[in-house]
């Protein structure tokens, strides 16, 4: 079961969290819970990666526990739902700061996530974040306290437009979700794309809770671009699909990994045919060879979570880095031998774990460790994620 203080939603938060906050205690006392707080989108536009993202932390704790916990101590977890909200990020923040969790796993999204850096960083706190923008953990000088388990856009960008240009589609239309997320994606597109040879020919914002995309998709089509990059995720990702069928437009449709859950695919049905979608390899894991590290992680995961939340399966790429966002910090909690701040900060910058999303080897100059390597271009096929050929 999650946290009482998650279950009982956004208006009673405070309360709750100040009826179970305790003063600092210390981390040596012979099997004391090690407390991590969380925030994650689990209502609002970013729903579709915060539910995932908090079924399977709360899994990763149970398994943890099972197997004895972290240096003989139990882990426990707070999970509460941000709204896809930056102020009720900050807000959530601020209330799991006042029960003294020895580090902090969220939020969904690129703009809760940034609005939650400062106060990490205030709070000399390690925070591992669930947001794939580069913004959150760079430059890594003022973000010393923050790391992430997604990839990063910019590496998405890179593994989409080598894709690209092996067929020449290099003349590009872009409709974006009108945030930071979308924002950045936009950018490796118009920047580091020009240098690599991209035209970006045409550009349309979409709101995160869009109900249409007629008018963007007029104006792309207008364009006349070889291929259409979607960088958004799910509403306003099916919004765009369904302007597009409606506009019985044949440029290729390239989505960026924000799109990457099979809950878009069963919904959008044979309607999603034929599109690309950037995606870690867990949608197309039994193409990973058998002896691969990554494929025994990658089979037990998807069984655990099928079996355990039907309601929100199929698996997600979101749901694989809030499993491995509690793996990574139970590694460094157990490197350091110790939840000193700043021991596992330290211990965190030395990771290197093979988990779901991929195999992360972190640094000091790199709060991720992952690279294209972890990324594949998929094509959906008969309703199904293939790797794209």
């Amino acid at each position: 079961m999650r946290s009482i203080t998650w279950r009982l939603g956004a208006l009673a938060l405070g309360l709750a969290v100040t009826l179970t906050a305790a003063p600092p205690r210390s981390a040596g006392a012979a099997n004391e819970p090690y407390l991590i707080g969380a925030t994650v989108s689990e209502s609002g536009p970013g729903s579709s990666l915060g539910r995932p993202e908090a079924d399977s932390m709360q899994m990763a704790v149970d398994e943890i526990n099972k197997a004895g916990g972290v240096n003989g101590h139990p882990l426990q977890i707070t999970i509460l739902d941000d709204e896809s909200n930056p102020t009720t990020a900050v807000n959530n923040v601020r209330r799991l700061l006042d029960a003294h969790p020895i580090a902090l796993l969220g939020s969904s999204l690129t703009q809760t996530s940034l609005a939650m850096v400062p106060l990490a960083n205030q709070a000399q706190i390690p925070m591992i974040s669930f947001a794939s923008s580069a913004q959150v953990i760079q430059p890594v000088s003022d973000r010393k306290w923050i790391f992430k388990m997604p990839i990063t856009d910019f590496h998405t960008a890179q593994t989409m437009q080598e894709f690209m240009k092996k067929r020449g589609w290099t003349k590009v239309g872009v409709i974006y979700r009108n945030d930071d997320y979308g924002k950045t994606g936009l950018g490796h597109f118009q920047d580091a794309g020009k240098r690599a040879g991209f035209d970006v020919v045409d550009v349309e914002p979409i709101a995160a809770n869009a109900s249409d995309a007629t008018t963007q998709l007029t104006h792309l089509k207008a364009a006349n671009p070889q291929a259409i990059v979607a960088w958004t995720s799910l509403p306003s990702a099916a919004v765009i699909l369904k302007g597009y069928r409606e506009l019985s437009m044949q440029t290729p449709l390239l989505y960026s990994d924000g799109a990457a859950t099979g809950v878009f695919v069963a919904q959008a049905g044979t309607a999603l045919n034929g599109a690309y979608i950037a995606s870690t390899k867990i949608n197309v894991a039994g193409t990973v060879p058998k002896d691969d590290p990554q494929r025994k992680i990658l089979d037990h995961y998807i069984a655990s979570f099928t079996q355990l939340y039907p309601k929100d399966a199929p698996v997600s790429i979101f749901g694989g880095f809030g499993y491995d966002g509690v793996y990574v910090m139970a590694r460094a909690i157990k490197d350091a031998k110790s939840t000193n701040a700043g021991l596992l900060r330290d211990a965190l910058e030395h990771v290197t774990y093979t988990g779901v999303s991929g195999t992360y080897r972190m640094s000091g100059a790199d709060h991720n460790g992952l690279s294209t390597f972890s990324i594949v271009v998929t094509q959906i096929e008969n309703g199904k994620f293939t790797v794209a050929k």
